[in-house]
């Protein structure tokens, strides 16, 4: 059966039953590398949660956010996501102007929408654009531990007290925002006791008692890096995602005591990574891989269970995923494509990938190889992703590396256009002939 049946019997079959068509559950963490995420290939992780739902969907382990245009990364990642647009038309987007949000075109299709847990999107607020909210956190919190209760936890069982109440006919969407694992890091010790600071295992790219990277602004450390510091930073940030993942595992057995996990599809994904000393950035304003990729798991009917899939995606490609996936047309356009061809193998990921951060940071990712441009000084920076998934070594300066980086600069050129990216990249261009 090919692709366009399949989404045409699951569009009739929901037709004629509508009791059968499926909830959403979409769960989000923030600042989360994949890293962070057991099932993913770090075995010091503790998240069960995650790792049993990875087991029972597909796991994307290379889905990128585009970038940001401000040094809270959160609100440009959510503002594609929940818009559908790319990044440099997602900036202009406020409440005048905001398009059809993700839930009020899934309302209009006839569900329930609820949210929990952190809002940090431009346009509307969520109480506008959710049928239904719980606690709505800042993008920025003071302190995790509030008089009601520490934030993961209000979150996770506000999640779980509407899935238990929820009496309504109507299939639901429902919208979990946690704010874990970002600063401040604050849980409780026997989280952080799973997780020595000394024994945290670095990345070969942290280097101690190094410069910072001066080819990125925002740095939050002091110069040198010290890899003590960083592994303390990795034990807290892990310690929260553990404590986070406690929260999960009660979301999805309510779920299943209440009979309808089989009938829910079910998103885990973060809005970005970070990125704990990795060439020599404490941050996530930059372009190297463990801040702007981040984990992606779709549970769902079409989704193989434990597979993963290595395909360049980017995070917002799963809302047209989702009204594929549920067989629902999306009438108003969306910038980001469906993952469903991947998903059923039925068709191939984008070509290249392109990222940017302010004016001051580009990239284009094209056949495993990265090229990372800073337009301000000049300076280039070319990765084999595949043979060099930490990026240790530039080959800039490898002759036979012109031909691949004159070949990216074209792509790159090309994304520009395609998403109004007015940075002027004329003198690279220039210089190899572009």
């Amino acid at each position: 059966m090919n692709l366009k049946k399949v989404f045409l019997f699951l569009a009739v079959f929901y037709s004629i039953n509508s009791q059968a068509q499926l909830n959403i559950l979409f769960i989000e963490s923030d600042d989360q590398s994949n890293q962070a995420v057991g099932a993913y290939g770090n075995e010091a992780m503790i998240t069960p949660n995650i790792d049993a739902l990875a087991k029972e969907g597909t796991s994307f382990t290379a889905a990128y956010n585009m970038g940001c245009w401000s040094p809270a990364v959160c609100i440009p990642s959510r503002t594609m996501l929940i818009y559908g647009k790319y990044i440099w038309e997602s900036q202009k987007i406020n409440k005048q102007n905001a398009p059809k949000s993700l839930p009020e075109k899934l309302h209009d299709k006839g569900y329930y929408t609820y949210m929990t847990g952190k809002w940090h999107a431009m346009g509307k607020n969520a109480k506008e654009i959710f049928d239904e909210t719980g606690s709505i956190q800042a993008g920025q919190l003071k302190t995790y531990n509030s008089p009601a209760g520490h934030i993961t936890d209000i979150t996770a069982n506000e999640a779980v007290s509407f899935l238990n109440t929820y009496d309504k006919t109507k299939p639901f969407f429902a919208y979990v925002a946690f704010n874990a694992p970002h600063v401040p890091r604050q849980t409780e010790q026997k989280y952080y006791d799973m997780y020595p600071a000394e024994e945290m295992v670095l990345p070969p790219s942290v280097i101690n008692n190094t410069p910072l990277n001066t080819n990125v602004k925002y740095q939050y450390t002091n110069d040198p890096l010290q890899s003590k510091t960083m592994q303390q930073r990795v034990q807290q940030n892990n310690a929260m995602v553990t404590h986070m993942d406690t929260g999960i595992g009660a979301i999805i057995q309510a779920l299943k005591d209440k009979g309808i996990y089989d009938n829910t599809i079910i998103v885990f994904t973060s809005d970005h990574g970070i990125n704990f000393g990795e060439n020599g950035v404490a941050g996530k304003v930059c372009l190297y891989e463990p801040s702007v990729t981040a984990p992606l798991i779709i549970k769902a009917p079409l989704a193989k269970p434990n597979t993963k899939i290595a395909s360049r995606v980017y995070l917002q490609d799963v809302v047209p995923t989702l009204f594929d996936l549920l067989g629902l047309e999306m009438k108003e356009p969306t910038d980001f494509e469906s993952l469903a061809p991947l998903l059923t193998h039925t068709g191939k990921a984008r070509a290249s990938i392109y990222l940017a951060m302010f004016d001051d940071q580009r990239g284009i990712i094209s056949q495993n190889k990265k090229l990372i441009v800073y337009p301000k000084t000049g300076n280039l920076e070319l990765y084999d992703l595949k043979n060099d998934p930490w990026e240790t070594r530039n080959l800039i300066r490898k002759q036979k590396s012109k031909s691949t980086i004159t070949s990216l600069l074209s792509k790159l050129k090309d994304w520009q256009l395609k998403t109004l990216d007015e940075t002027d990249l004329t003198s690279i261009y220039t210089k190899y002939s572009l």
